[in-house]
């Protein structure tokens, strides 16, 4: 499944609820939590579990609930556990450990998000707990709970390394946090080209806007599928005349080389 753009869309507005479903993003993240004001958390958790449940979807679906926190959390893991609505993820807001039951009882892959000093410590045990498939985070609430400046962690790339190696030391995916100058195209280019070098295998998006830009940066160039195809070429050539070293263009291609080649051919979807 691909993972290069998850756009959130608040569960209350039935006007982008629908738009939604046009778009060219690889998730839709249905958000109950901060794009929800309290006093309508009852009614867009009813809501998008109805709509879900009577409209085909052909894409990827996230629900990002309440924190474990809040008064809402406990209505959000009943109505799930009661809804046969298509949901192919659980998001976990300010996650910490002990998300595993969350996914003992849903059955749900879960995305946590990275938002807090505790969940930030905790980050290699998180992205080891059952269920977890993706792991993601956030900069204005993280520095929130440092008493930092959300510029001094936007840019952060401790934080971002930190959280790509985590997730990929767990077998699972690291997606990049949301970026929320609208108006800066270049800068969210930038940022996506980055956190693609740093390891990471999409991005949050919050705007239609940027969905086509993350599918982009985050796709395999044809420069990449080119010498993933001529490494795995190469590699089978070898491999079928019993001889061990590879070498291509004067460099020696070795079992991680071959790796990184199935890795960006698998996000092709091209078979090797």
């Amino acid at each position: 499944m691909k993972t290069r753009s998850q756009l959130y869309v608040p569960a209350n507005n039935e006007k982008m609820v629908i738009n939604s479903l046009s778009l060219n993003a690889d998730i839709i993240i249905y958000d109950l939590e901060d794009a929800v004001p309290d006093d309508k958390k009852d009614s867009a958790r009813s809501y998008i579990l109805e709509f879900l449940k009577t409209n085909i979807i052909k894409k990827a679906v996230a629900i990002r609930i309440n924190s474990m926190e809040t008064p809402y959390f406990y209505n959000d893991i009943t109505s799930l556990l009661k809804t046969d609505a298509k949901i192919d993820y659980i998001m976990i807001p300010k996650a910490c450990t002990g998300i595993k039951h969350i996914y003992r009882l849903l059955g749900i892959p879960l995305i946590p998000l990275i938002e807090t000093a505790e969940g930030f410590t905790k980050i290699n045990d998180i992205a080891h707990e059952d269920g977890v498939s993706m792991i993601s985070w956030a900069a204005a609430d993280f520095s929130l709970s440092v008493s930092g400046n959300i510029d001094g962690y936007a840019q952060n790339t401790y934080i971002a390394t930190a959280v790509a190696v985590a997730a990929r030391s767990a077998g699972i995916l690291p997606i990049d946090k949301v970026y929320f100058d609208l108006n800066n195209i270049n800068g969210f280019k930038d940022e996506a080209v980055r956190s693609k070098n740093l390891g990471f295998a999409g991005k949050q998006v919050i705007h239609p806007t940027q969905i086509d830009i993350a599918n982009s940066v985050y796709a395999p160039s044809e420069e990449e599928i080119k010498w993933a195809k001529m490494v795995i070429e190469e590699y089978n050539k070898s491999a079928s005349q019993g001889r061990g070293a590879l070498r291509i263009d004067g460099r020696l291609i070795d079992s991680v080389h071959i790796r990184m080649a199935r890795n960006i051919l698998d996000q092709a979807d091209m078979d090797h």
